[in-house]
């Protein structure tokens, strides 16, 4: 087996609050948990990057957006029993069924194949430390592999597959940006990563990461008191090089662990958004081209210590317009906001208070994201309340946003969110709970 690559499986659950449309909960059936057996998965032999590959933030360009047409509301929830408490989930869709990965707390991992309301437990390795995981398959040994950190000093970043051709990056604790071929170093772009960064790609050899650790700005609430003061694009093909590296200027850092890399006016062109905070305005999200230029920025909070946390780009409009949706202050009475594109201004066009999308103090930056979750045709946003126990499904309308559904998560939510598309178009969705379950909406 590859010894870049680990196994694990996180725990899921769903929510439903006590305000607008409630779905009615359904008991969900109780999985024994027992030791998992050797069971081999299939998939297709082909290059890299055809193979499934399963983020904690969705999409390999974090934007946070899960594709399919779900009916989660209305599904009975399948709740497994795990070994710990659940810190990651990851899934990824085979053809016979979607294979779920669980990152403990501790280190260990656990991986189940659910296929037709059937659970079975896969085997898999402990992922040391518990970075967030990428979960894959293995065409060759059949099992659930997360890539594991090619260094003897694996903190730091958790590794990604960027090219057909199998390549590896990853950043470690001191910052330092590492593409590896079958275990041989190919290049090391000049570049000090965010010590945490996620790193993005495009699917044609292009890398996006954060740069330029900084301590400028003390805020510290997604899990230490380091930010970047920077951003840089990677070009892998035909050669390794450094495309373009960004400062921001002082006193303002990023205030995040990824950019989202999306062509938000459909010109064939990728943009680059950022949340930039300082001491006396706070958090502000601004736009950026490839080239560095800036764009387009919403209004600042207004008050140091505050944070907005950027989820998705997506159709999410009344009437299918893209817009861009936030969590402002997701750890004070957090508020939902909508955004559009008008000229160099990023305009606030709705907002809906009473739901979060980060712990204070985690590097869990993955508890929200976008899809068309309860099959009507319309985008909406899916997050959870603050008392962590229900997921709001949030729509726009015509008059501003509302909550179209709540579900019941069953406990509390401890894990991100993970959404997967199936293979007849629909749409599974898993979390972990503090209580040691996963539980997933899978059709």
């Amino acid at each position: 087996m590859n010894r870049f690559f680990f196994l694990a499986i996180v725990c899921v659950a769903f929510v439903g609050c006590g305000r607008e449309p409630t779905a009615v909960p359904t008991p969900a059936p109780t999985i024994p948990f027992n030791p998992a057996p050797e069971v081999v998965v299939s998939i297709p032999q082909e290059s890299a990057l055809a193979r499934p590959y399963g983020y904690t933030y969705q999409r390999a360009d974090g934007n946070r957006v899960v594709a399919g047409q779900g009916n989660v509301p209305n599904l009975k929830p399948i709740d497994i029993p795990l070994a710990g408490t659940p810190q990651w989930v990851t899934a990824v869709p085979l053809a016979q069924g979607v294979l779920w990965g669980v990152v403990l707390t501790d280190g260990r991992t656990q991986a189940f194949l659910v296929n037709n309301g059937e659970v079975t437990p896969i085997a898999s390795n402990d992922l040391t430390p518990a970075i967030a995981p990428v979960l894959t398959v293995d065409p060759v040994q059949g099992q659930a592999l997360f890539l594991n950190p090619p260094s003897a000093d694996p903190a730091g970043s958790a590794p990604i597959i960027y090219n057909n051709a199998g390549h590896l990056a990853h950043a470690n604790a001191a910052g330092e940006l590492t593409l590896v071929n079958a275990g041989e170093i190919i290049g090391q772009p000049r570049v000090t990563a965010l010590p945490d960064a996620r790193i993005l790609f495009d699917g044609h050899g292009r890398l996006l990461l954060l740069t330029d650790p900084t301590d400028r700005y003390p805020h510290g609430v997604l899990g230490d008191a380091i930010e970047s003061g920077g951003f840089a694009l990677i070009e892998t093909d035909p050669e390794i090089r450094v495309a373009a590296h960004f400062l921001i200027p002082e006193p303002q850092v990023v205030e995040g662990i990824m950019p989202l890399w999306a062509d938000w006016n459909g010109d064939g062109q990728r943009e680059i958004l950022l949340t930039l905070s300082d001491a006396e305005q706070g958090a502000q999200l601004v736009l950026f081209s490839e080239a560095g230029v800036r764009l387009a920025a919403g209004p600042a909070i207004g008050q140091g210590n505050r944070w907005q946390h950027q989820i998705a780009i997506a159709p999410l409009g009344p009437n299918g317009e893209m817009e861009l949706v936030s969590v402002r202050t997701p750890h004070i009475s957090g508020v939902v906001e909508f955004y559009r594109w008008q000229g160099d201004e990023l305009q606030l066009v709705a907002e809906l208070p009473g739901y979060t999308s980060h712990i204070i103090g985690s590097r869990n930056l993955d508890m929200a994201m976008a899809g068309d979750f309860n099959g009507d045709g319309r985008t909406e946003l899916l997050l959870p309340t603050p008392d962590l126990t229900q997921l709001g499904g949030i729509q726009r309308t015509e008059e501003g946003a509302t909550a179209v559904y709540h579900i019941d998560i069953g406990g509390e939510l401890a894990s991100n969110l993970v959404g997967v598309a199936v293979g007849d178009g629909g749409t599974a969705v898993g979390l972990g709970r503090s209580d040691n379950v996963l539980r997933i909406w899978q059709p």
